[in-house]
């Protein structure tokens, strides 16, 4: 097996956000809209980097049928009861990451605003929360990757203990919204539910370690396993704080497609998958959940 895979950044990447709403009157003007988000708007709309345009339900692009995830369990029914959609998409050169999909996010809730309307990140499949304003700061766990803790157990059949590290296979975790980071979605396989959690924050440190890639458009050859350390675990939360001191975590990278790798331990670990996440992982993947960021910083 080659010790390296390619990853190949685009050129450009698209995002799409969708506010659902009863009215489709999206406005032109993005006066409220704080700095530095406000002069970059009236820049771009009516450009690929900024396009604002709405459908009525039944004519839209936009299947808002498929799963969505929600803060508010009603919201999801509620944006698919809507009468009209308002897409706001971007295309941008990888170079203006991240600010580009922030710019794009930012306006999407200055519609759903004004419209009283409900935003989705589409890329995602999530219903947005409330936010006071697009924050100028960049974290990728502020709802940029669609991954979300899974229920335990995540089969209500299964019958594994809930202190059993081998108990079952019943999970299987992908990431979504990496590919308009110009990145590779992300998955892992076969976790007992007892890891639930613990495998989706290995998939998040993944995720940043691999963020700065997306920048430089081309191809990109890397090792195969990758060194996780208790920064890139801060750096996804937008902390500064090393999460956890002493060894990195390895982790293998394989292909399935060009866009998606699977995410799994070292070739020569000696047992499964769950005995490695059970055994290597530092005790803090098995506990944090959110992280209230003391600033957000740059990926």
């Amino acid at each position: 097996m080659p010790h390296t895979i390619d990853i190949t950044v685009p050129e450009t990447v698209t995002a799409t956000f969708v506010v659902a709403a009863d009215q489709a009157d999206p406005p032109l003007e993005f006066e409220g809209l704080p700095e530095p988000f406000a002069a970059e708007a009236a820049e771009r709309l009516g450009t690929p980097a900024l396009t604002v345009t709405a459908y009525r339900a039944c004519d839209s692009p936009w299947d808002l049928h498929r799963p969505l995830h929600a803060p508010d369990e009603d919201e999801p029914e509620t944006a698919r009861r809507a009468a009209h959609h308002i897409g706001v998409t971007a295309a941008v050169p990888v170079h203006d990451l991240p600010f580009g999909l922030q710019l794009a996010r930012a306006v999407t809730g200055a519609v759903a605003d004004d419209v009283d309307g409900i935003p989705i990140d589409y890329d995602t499949g999530q219903v947005l929360p409330f936010r006071d304003a697009e924050p100028p700061g960049f974290a990728l766990a502020d709802d940029w990757l669609g991954a979300w803790p899974p229920p335990s157990p995540a089969d209500p059949r299964c019958p594994a203990l809930d202190d059993d590290p081998e108990g079952c296979a019943c999970l299987e975790l992908t990431t979504r919204g990496l590919t308009r980071f110009g990145l590779p979605e992300l998955r892992m396989t076969a976790v007992a539910c007892r890891h639930g959690l613990a495998a989706l924050n290995v998939l998040r440190t993944t995720a940043q370690r691999l963020l700065p890639l997306g920048r430089t458009p081309g191809r990109h050859i890397i090792p195969r396993q990758m060194p996780l350390t208790g920064a890139d675990f801060g750096a996804y939360w937008g902390t500064d704080e090393v999460m956890w001191h002493g060894d990195p975590l390895l982790v293998q990278l394989t292909p399935i497609r060009p866009d998606l790798l699977r995410v799994g331990p070292p070739a020569d670990w000696p047992g499964s998958q769950n005995d490695w996440l059970w055994d290597e992982l530092p005790p803090v993947m098995y506990d944090l959940c959110s992280y209230p960021p003391d600033s957000a910083t740059a990926a």
